[in-house]
Parts: C-alpha cells; structure tokens; sequence
C-alpha cells in the first residue's frame, strides 16, 4: 500500500474523499473517543467544515482515508475562539493570517502505531502541517488537543507549549489543553528525515 498525503479546501475536495474524512472522524471521535458530537449516517461534520476549512490528509490509491487534520484560519471563526475561549483564560485570543488552529487530528486505529511507536502514516501528517506550514508563510498552530497527545508531542520532539490558563479541560472522558506549536528547526528536525 503506498500512502499519498494530499491537501484540499473545503470547496475542492473530492466528494468521496470529503466523506472518508468524516467517516474516519466518527470512526475516532464518535465511536473510539465517545464524544457527544453531532453525527449523521456514521459521519461526523460540525459548522467549522465551511469554506474558510482546509484538509490535509492520508489515504492510498484507492483513495480511502486513514488519517486527517482540519485547518482554520485564526483571524475568523474557529474553535478555540467559539467553544473554547475560557481555556485561554486572561490571554488574548490568537487572531493573526500567520496563526491557524489544527483540529480533529485522526488517524485510523490500525494505522495509528507500529509496537509502541508513532506510525508511518501519524509522522507523514506531521511532515506535511510542517511543509504547508513553510510554504504559507504560518508561524505557529495552535490546537485544543488531549493530554495524551500532548505527550506524544513531546515524546517525538515537536515542539509545543500550553497557553492560556493551561488548565486541563474534560471534553467527554479527553483531558483537554490548549497547546501552541512553533514552526521552527525543532519542528522539521522532529518530523523531516
């Protein structure tokens, strides 16, 4: 199976592919995580799938998916700024075209490690957020990931720090934070060979 990273809008991703995105988030999110999301059909979409949305994402030459992000512009509508604003607590809000907030970061359950250790597929999504990352000019992401997440972050040297008032937040059973990844040496030495 050869994996083939591609990168589409909300407006021009193909629809076969588009459903195997939301499919795979229901598969995570709804069915593995046991979040309350809004779900229909066993695909899992919220109102920040919309035009100002951009994917980037793994699937193979049949085109089926096997992992996913979702970015979002900080100088519009986004989830830390709708759902999740208290985490930030007396800081200021990213708003800055050099900013963009990833979100629902999914990676099949399969594809996800080999013996313990991060997957072929879960360190080619991070290449490419470092490669898009470089060619369009973004100097940092920001996420409201798990905790756990957060540690694997660490665990394979990416660099990441909390903001906001960097109190844990319950999103379902998910300890949530709020982390902000510099794109810098340590980012692409971390996920570049």
């Amino acid at each position: 199976m050869q994996i083939i990273i591609k990168k589409s809008n909300f407006i021009t991703i193909p629809k076969n592919e588009y459903l195997g995105l939301l499919k795979l988030r229901y598969q995570v999110f709804v069915l593995r995580l046991q979040w309350g999301l809004a779900s229909v059909n066993g695909l899992e979409s919220d109102n920040y799938d919309n035009v100002d949305a951009a994917y980037i994402y793994a699937c193979d030459d049949t085109e089926k998916i096997y992992g996913c992000w979702r970015l979002l512009p900080t100088t519009g509508d986004y989830m830390l700024r709708t759902v999740f604003l208290k985490l930030l607590g007396d800081q200021d809000i990213p708003n800055d075209p050099t900013i963009i907030e990833l979100s629902r970061f999914a990676v099949e359950k399969q594809s996800s490690t080999m013996n313990g250790v991060s997957s072929e597929i879960t360190m080619k999504l991070f290449e490419a957020i470092y490669i898009h990352a470089v060619n369009h000019g973004i100097k940092e992401y920001v996420s409201v990931t798990s905790t756990a997440i957060e540690r694997f972050l660490k665990r394979i040297k990416i660099p990441c720090n909390r903001i906001g008032d960097q109190q844990v937040h319950l999103l379902g059973c998910t300890k949530s934070v709020v982390l902000s990844m510099p794109i810098n040496d340590d980012f692409k030495h971390a996920v570049m060979c």
